[in-house]
């Protein structure tokens, strides 16, 4: 059975920076990442939600808010499904089960960072990337998704940070390179 960090890990790959909001939105994202490591249903199918108050309802072994899991477990597992809670907008087929809404899904990777794909004015992002927890309210702990072996803290996610941030250094340089080349 993978892990939580299998899922977390594969979440992190630069691979998926590349597509927009419009090509994986946060519920599309999640599911390509179960899919690329080889996660489905018992009856072989891939996971299709039908938005992230479909992930919050089905296919969890634990369920809860942040501070819940932080109580029952002392950490919050690398591999949850993080979620944003609305206190509005909740869909009819939800409104009597007063769960609420869950309007964003993310992976959560350790160390405070989530991955996961949106359309931000504010963050100027349009796709897939990483974020804080903060604002992030609940949790759920995917049944396809081994978490025993997880902690707090994963190596891996500060390593893929390095790259991104290396990369990202990189292309700053090239795009000073750039425009003095356009300005002589």
């Amino acid at each position: 059975m993978k892990t939580g960090i299998d899922f977390a890990e594969c979440a992190l790959l630069p691979k998926w920076d590349k597509f927009t909001y419009d090509e994986l939105d946060c519920q599309a994202f999640v599911e390509a990442v179960l899919k690329e490591i080889g996660i489905r249903k018992t009856n072989g199918q891939f996971y299709n939600w039908t938005g992230s108050n479909s992930m919050y309802r089905n296919y969890y072994s634990w369920r809860g808010s942040i501070s819940d899991c932080l109580n029952k477990y002392g950490f919050i597992p690398v591999g949850a499904f993080v979620y944003i809670h609305k206190d509005s907008g909740v869909p009819d087929q939800y409104k009597n089960d007063t769960i609420g809404n869950m309007s964003h899904v993310g992976i959560y990777c350790g160390n405070d960072v989530v991955r996961d794909s949106t359309r931000s004015t504010k963050t100027h992002r349009n796709g897939v990337g990483t974020r804080s927890l903060e604002g992030f309210t609940h949790i759920t702990l995917f049944t396809g998704l081994d978490y025993s072996c997880n902690n707090s803290y994963n190596s891996n996610v500060e390593k893929a940070f390095n790259i991104i941030d290396g990369l990202r250094n990189k292309l700053v340089d090239l795009e000073e390179i750039i425009n003095e080349l356009r300005r002589s």
